[in-house]
Order: structure tokens, then sequence, then C-alpha cells
């Protein structure tokens, strides 16, 4: 099974089909038009439901298993989100917000097991743990 991050947006966006040297791209990696519209209508607020690509450590290893078990790999992915962190301040206007939801494929219409918010302009990575089935509200 592959993990999945999608991220929900208020608007469309370009998504990125071809390889890039980009750290983190908006596409369709795994999922189905199926597993989105799950995604969409189960967990998020907002009507335009991607993926999240990702060339280095995912961000759904910014848990504490990995902080205190792979400390190396728990830095690499926090580098990620701060690309992804980075991405969505060119992508959103001030007031808008997008949703992250971390799940197994096929595991979409699970019921989500914590959430949280967290703002662009004042993010403290080190406070952020990202886990399996956790809605995540980024706002700017």
């Amino acid at each position: 099974m592959s993990m999945v991050t999608y991220i929900g947006l208020n608007s469309t966006v370009q998504r990125c089909e071809y390889v890039t040297d980009n750290e983190v791209d908006i596409d369709y990696v795994f999922s189905e038009a199926e597993n989105r519209n799950t995604i969409r209508e189960k967990h998020f607020s907002t009507p335009y439901v991607y993926e999240i690509a990702e060339k280095g450590e995912p961000i759904w290893q910014l848990t504490e298993y990995h902080k205190v078990h792979s400390p190396h790999n728990y830095q690499k992915s926090k580098k990620t989100f701060q690309y992804l962190c980075d991405l969505l301040m060119d992508l959103l206007s001030p007031g808008d917000y997008c949703e992250l939801y971390v799940c197994y494929l096929g595991e979409e219409n699970e019921e989500q097991e914590n959430d949280c918010t967290v703002h662009l302009d004042n993010l403290d990575i080190d406070l952020l743990h990202i886990d399996e089935k956790m809605l995540i509200r980024i706002e700017r």
C-alpha cells in the first residue's frame, strides 16, 4: 500500500504532470478520481483535491516516532514541509487556506483521528507533527 498526501485547495492549480527539479509538486500520483472524491466529501471543505508529490522525505514522517528513532529523516521531512510552505505562499492569497490529509491509499473513507490548524505567517515546524489520518488546515 502507498501512503498518500492529499491537498485540498479553493482554486484549481496547474498540475505538474512531468518530472521536475522541484522538491514538491502538485499532481495525481497514486490516487484515482474516486479516492479524491471520497477525500473531498468526507474530510475537506475545499473543492479541488490533488496530491503532493515529494522528491525528498515525505512530510508524513514528521512524527514523534521519526523525531526519536530516525532524526535524520525527520530533519529531511521538515525541509520538505518547508518547500511545501514556500509553494503555498505563492499559491494562496492572504486569507485563503488549504487542507492536507495523509492516509494509506484505499483508507480515504476511514474516520480522521486528529486535526490542527497552522498559519504560514508564523509557522514553527518544530511544533508540528503530522500523523496518519490527520486533517491539517494551513492558513495564509
